[in-house]
């Protein structure tokens, strides 16, 4: 089962919620996998997510979600894997400690 590690998250506030603090998350898998990058958002019945792979990740529409993670960072480290180049996964893991002060949520996909 692939493994993925919590990368960014966030919060909106919106208005049909009653200005309720909306969840929005991405988290990457580093291992060989077809969909690496996975985006949520919601909480309960009112959650939804996805995983997609890297060139599909770099659509516009996933701009919005990068920048309320405040995971813009992520980008062009999802564009290298775009072109074939492996996550350097402990870079990665590094530079997101040093900036939120922990490790990473991980946790593992009941997806093959």
């Amino acid at each position: 089962m692939p493994l993925y590690f919590n990368l960014g998250h966030g919060t909106k506030q919106l208005d049909h919620a009653e200005n309720y603090p909306w969840p929005f998350d991405i988290d990457i898998c580093f291992e060989a996998d077809r969909h690496p990058i996975a985006f949520s958002e919601g909480v309960g019945f009112g959650s939804a997510g996805c995983t997609v792979a890297a060139t599909d990740a770099l659509e516009r529409k996933w701009r919005e979600h990068s920048e309320i993670t405040k995971s813009v960072w992520l980008i062009p480290y999802i564009e290298n894997l775009a072109q074939g180049k492996p996550l350097p996964r402990d870079e990665i893991l590094s530079r997101f400690k040093e900036s939120s002060g922990k490790e990473p949520d991980r946790y593992e996909s009941k997806l093959p």
